[in-house]
């Protein structure tokens, strides 16, 4: 692993970087930078911005109306729930007797609060 970025503070141990800092350390050692071209940073979450070779252009602006300013319900927007459900019901329920509806699809903001939803769904671990 790589040294610390700066000199320890007095009372604090040398602690070296590890996980998404030590990869994306590691991968700048090797040529990585934002734009650069054959690197995808798959680590954080973080999207593709620019135009992609042969997609669709990208929209520039999206419309919102005043409605559309609140947040979502926390379990997300009902209708959408339910086009998941029907999917998931179309590509992997054909035929069986039980059905999932929009009850049993949670939409979530991220990755964090989907694994926390996900865990405390596990009842009282």
């Amino acid at each position: 692993m790589s040294e610390p970025l700066t000199a320890p503070v007095p009372g604090f141990r040398p602690v070296p970087r590890t996980g998404v800092i030590y990869v994306m350390d590691r991968a700048r050692e090797l040529g990585f930078r934002m734009g650069a071209e054959g690197w995808c940073n798959l680590g954080q979450g973080q999207p593709e911005t620019g135009p992609l070779p042969g997609a669709p252009p990208r929209p520039s602006n999206v419309t919102i109306g005043a409605d559309d300013y609140e947040y979502a319900p926390v379990g997300g927007i009902d209708a959408l729930r339910k086009a998941v459900a029907n999917l998931y019901n179309a590509r992997y329920r054909q035929g069986k007797s039980s059905q999932y509806g929009p009850e049993n699809v949670c939409i979530c903001g991220g990755g964090r609060s989907s694994l926390t939803r996900v865990v405390a769904s596990l009842g009282n671990v």
